[in-house]
């Protein structure tokens, strides 16, 4: 019986099976649902987008979109406003409503004879003003004063703010402003 070398045999079988292996295959085409390859949404009729508009992806959410869309400004106090009084000169809110308006000023102690800075939350120099639907705005928004002074008249039965240009911004936009001059007190 005729011996057969091995080793010649045996690298000629790997040189077959590496040839075979690195074969070039053939391109896939859109229609086969197994393809795994990289290239253009469009080129297989995709849209690149989410197609489940409207439902939260992974890499993103749903973007919110601002309700108001142009500046505006407000003059509160003066006939048509009311002031709901206070127990005494001792309140840390004033405000001044004006049908649904409402203009409200927070205080972190009680207010003295001063000028305040507005701010995003009260504090011993700071006063928080915030107003609720404003005019030429959709309604339900509040927004918060993010700029300006308020000057504080303080008496033994009274408390009287004067401002004049105060900015306000929605909580999650910066964009529009609504301005906020006038007065408000508390008897």
């Amino acid at each position: 019986m005729k011996k057969i070398n091995t080793l010649p045999l045996t690298f000629v079988i790997i040189a077959a099976f590496l040839l075979f292996a690195c074969k070039k295959k053939e391109s896939q085409t859109c229609s086969d649902e197994n393809a795994i390859k990289p290239g253009y949404a469009e080129a297989c009729g995709g849209t690149k987008g989410n197609p489940n508009v409207g439902v939260p992806t992974p890499t993103g959410g749903i973007p919110v979109t601002n309700p108001a869309f142009e500046n505006s400004s407000l003059n509160c106090g003066g006939s048509g406003w009311l002031n709901p009084s206070c127990a005494s000169s001792a309140s840390l809110t004033l405000k001044g409503i004006s049908g649904s308006v409402e203009v409200s000023l927070s205080f972190n102690t009680i207010p003295q004879t001063g000028n305040y800075n507005v701010s995003s939350v009260s504090g011993p120099s700071n006063v928080q003003l915030t107003v609720l639907n404003a005019p030429s705005q959709p309604t339900g928004i509040t927004w918060y004063g993010r700029s300006g002074v308020v000057s504080i008249n303080t008496n033994s039965t009274s408390i009287n703010a004067t401002f004049t240009g105060i900015q306000c911004v929605q909580s999650t936009f910066n964009f529009p402003i609504v301005t906020v001059s006038g007065n408000v007190g508390c008897n």
